[in-house]
């Protein structure tokens, strides 16, 4: 998968649950999960559900090791 593809696919995730594309990236995904990523290793219905937990939890800034919730 290129990055444009991971982009566009983080934008179609990120539609369908109503929240920004850049805070699944810069909150959930950590730098190895988007390699993964890019290399095909995680499902999209996995990415979805993570991305589905995550916001039910707060949307906690997961990727750079706090525990706090987003605020807007």
């Amino acid at each position: 998968m290129s990055v444009e593809q991971c982009k566009d696919l983080l934008r179609i995730i990120a539609r369908m649950l109503c929240v920004k594309a850049e805070l699944i990236s810069t909150r959930l995904l950590s730098k190895e999960d988007k390699e993964d990523m890019l290399s095909g290793l995680i499902p999209i219905d996995s990415l979805i559900t993570h991305v589905k937990v995550w916001v039910s939890q707060g949307m906690r800034d997961y990727a750079n090791g706090s525990y706090l919730r987003y605020k807007e």
